[in-house]
């Protein structure tokens, strides 16, 4: 006896199973969109991007003259004047530099500081973190430093420096300048026009929003790199070389939003077509504050223009024709 085959309705089934799921929750979306007309609401309208973020930093890193085992007076992130002691290193040790540390001498070279007494030269914040990169990516050299450069760092390469003993010539700590770091990041170029030297941008991170100015802007082919600039304590800026998932906030206001497709012309005014109860349609001049390229945010029931007359112009709840052009 022939068995019966399946797949046809397991096909029908599955059948079923789209055709519902574009019913619920594809079709009404699509619906939306397509209606000639739309409420004007309130709402956010915020400008970012999404970049990675490479840190830079006064700093110097600290290399012991003899080995021993090591005893901590200063905990990472402390704040420490200058001649002040941040650790000792009792007894001795004959062993070699460890493996572990040649990748950070060798790109510090003669840069880093010898220190047999572990006290700071100068004032700064206490650091057990480095990658060997102190003495090359500096506030003075991270302008002439391209993309390709930035595009090799990797926080893979920033090592913990606290441990129980140290051999000679290895790094023990560094000092970070907390009155001021950098972040150094990479933009579409058309994008520049959200970012002017001087201005204030928010740096949001995981788990910190920081208040940043726009230091220096420099073009790099299709990219722009912006270099901000803080002051801000953050705890782990020490310890970071390279924050990916970094969003620059430049515009993060609330008010009316409009669809960039309702606004037009008439006769050199900009403005959109609201419909009475009715059914009756005019043109209502708006007044655009600031745009995301599909939304703009704009003036609430009146404004004035540049010669100062009033205009009155749209308010919440107005509807409005979604594509008058078409």
């Amino acid at each position: 006896m022939k068995k019966k085959k399946k797949k046809p309705v397991i096909l029908i089934y599955i059948l079923v199973l789209i055709i519902l799921y574009i019913t619920i929750y594809v079709f009404p979306k699509i619906s939306g969109a397509l209606e000639p007309t739309y409420n004007i609401t309130y709402g956010e309208l915020r400008l970012s991007d999404t970049t990675t973020g490479y840190v830079v930093r006064k700093e110097k890193l600290y290399v012991t003259d003899h080995g021993g085992n090591t005893n901590y007076y200063i905990e990472e992130g402390d704040l420490l004047r200058k001649g002040s002691t941040v650790m000792a290193v009792e007894g001795d040790t004959d062993g070699e530099i460890s493996s572990r540390y040649e990748g950070v001498l060798e790109s510090i070279g003669s840069k880093a500081v010898k220190t047999d007494t572990y006290t700071v030269k100068s004032g700064g914040v206490v650091c057990y973190y480095a990658d060997g990169l102190e003495g090359k990516l500096t506030p003075k050299t991270m302008l002439k430093k391209k993309k390709d450069f930035f595009e090799q760092l990797s926080q893979k390469n920033v090592v913990a420096l606290n441990r129980e003993t140290v051999n000679k010539g290895e790094p023990v700590f560094k000092i970070v300048d907390r009155t001021s770091w950098y972040l150094v990041c990479y933009i579409p170029k058309d994008h520049m026009d959200r970012y002017e030297e001087g201005k204030t941008i928010s740096v949001e991170l995981d788990d910190i929003t920081l208040k940043t100015t726009v230091y220096a802007m420099k073009e790099e082919g299709d990219l722009c790199k912006i270099i901000l600039t803080t002051d801000h304590f953050y705890g782990k800026f020490g310890e970071l070389r390279v924050i990916d998932n970094v969003q620059l906030v430049t515009y993060d206001e609330r008010g009316l939003l409009v669809e960039n497709k309702s606004i037009v012309k008439e006769k050199g005014q900009e403005g959109v077509y609201v419909q009475d109860k009715v059914g009756n349609v005019s043109f209502v001049p708006v007044q655009v504050i600031k745009t995301d390229g599909e939304r703009s945010l704009v003036s609430d029931t009146r404004y004035y223009d540049e010669k100062g007359k009033e205009h009155s112009t749209v308010e919440i709840y107005d509807v409005v024709l979604r594509n008058p052009k078409q």
